[in-house]
């Protein structure tokens, strides 16, 4: 059975984290004692061959299956019980305005947004949903008016009685759907590999799990963006809860230097790497201003302003990209430095933001 994807469940003292991008495979295991600070285990890396995963798509199950045991049965981790994060191409996540009601009744609303207003962009959605914190409820959207006629029924009212819900009766509710066959690929995957999936769950979440761990502030309206090689994930989070977020596929090379000879240097420059990883980070900060006008104007948060953009990921020479941040956005630039995590790990060589998403996985425990 597909587990839920928000929903947290009491699992044993050791859990692994386990991240699968179209080119690697990352797993993380930690071990959770109490009064102790999490305790790291174990961590490995496999490179997966091109066409094996594709935009989160299993395209060849029986080779990622042999890239998964292989690394585990390598590295030996002894924990069988997984939290997954769902590849984020293939997850829809929006925040909707809706009555504050129990979660039962919560339910029927979210089904009904579901299969009525919002624009699913596969078949056979499984999601779940989540009430975020009351103090986050600040701006009241207008709901359908179909909305108001599936409250009078649930709620046995009659449309005179029941009236257009005030800002203080509304709550922000958090979605996560994802195709229901891509969640049935994965969960027989690990059956197959006898491993036990306890969570699915968004990277951002990892990735504010893990600054929930350190003594890192996020304090007002940011922006987190953890930066990757193939993609990149835009968070806004807003006093430390989660508002929207937006993956974009924009590709970062390691610089290297141009060693083909080319008597035509302007094509050289043009076509160096140097040259590819400026465009890249060009078009990383026009995502950002994107996302951020969004949530201005489409969102109606015109009144609130960025504070800070946090900046995190896996990428070659991520200070010249900061430096690009720096340059061209007027918010506060913060490189995150995650040796500050409050964790135990047995290796000096231990690098955080490689593992990032696996470990604020693993980190979920037995909570």
């Amino acid at each position: 059975m597909i587990q839920s994807i928000l929903r947290q469940m009491k699992i044993g003292s050791k859990t692994l984290g386990l991240e699968i991008t179209d080119s690697h495979i990352k797993i993380c295991e930690t071990e959770s004692k109490r009064k102790d600070v999490p305790h790291i285990l174990k961590y490995a890396t496999g490179v997966l061959q091109e066409g094996i995963v594709r935009d989160g798509k299993i395209l060849n199950m029986e080779l990622l299956h042999t890239a998964i045991k292989n690394l585990i049965n390598e590295h030996k981790f002894s924990s069988k019980n997984v939290h997954f994060a769902i590849p984020s191409q293939m997850v829809m996540v929006r925040n909707l305005k809706l009555p504050d009601l129990s979660h039962h009744e919560l339910k029927k609303l979210v089904q009904f947004e579901i299969k009525n207003n919002l624009a699913v962009a596969f078949e056979h959605p499984h999601y779940d949903f989540i009430k975020l914190p009351k103090k986050v409820a600040k701006e009241t959207e207008k709901r359908p008016s179909m909305l108001k006629k599936l409250l009078n029924k649930n709620l046995g009212a009659s449309p005179e009685q029941t009236e257009e819900p005030s800002e203080d009766h509304l709550c922000d509710v958090l979605v996560v759907a994802a195709p229901m066959d891509m969640l049935r690929e994965y969960s027989e995957m690990f059956a197959s590999l006898k491993l036990v999936p306890r969570s699915y769950e968004i990277k951002p979440f990892s990735i504010l799990r893990l600054l929930e761990k350190s003594p890192i502030e996020s304090t007002g309206l940011t922006i987190l963006l953890d930066v990757n090689e193939a993609n990149s994930e835009l968070t806004i989070v807003e006093d430390g809860i989660f508002k929207i977020t937006r993956n974009v596929e924009i590709s970062f090379k390691a610089l290297q230097p141009n060693t083909t000879e080319d008597n035509n240097q302007w094509i050289s420059e043009f076509t160096s790497p140097e040259h590819t990883f400026v465009s890249a980070a060009e078009d990383l900060i026009s995502e950002i201003e994107r996302l951020m006008n969004f949530y201005y104007y489409t969102l109606n948060k015109g009144n609130v302003q960025f504070d800070s953009i946090m900046v995190s990921g896996s990428i070659a020479n991520m200070e010249i990209l900061v430096k690009a941040l720096e340059q061209r956005m007027t918010q506060r630039i913060v490189a995150i430095d995650w040796m500050s995590l409050e964790v135990a790990n047995h290796s000096a060589h231990w690098s955080v933001s490689s593992y990032a998403v696996s470990l604020g996985l693993a980190l979920r425990g037995s909570d």
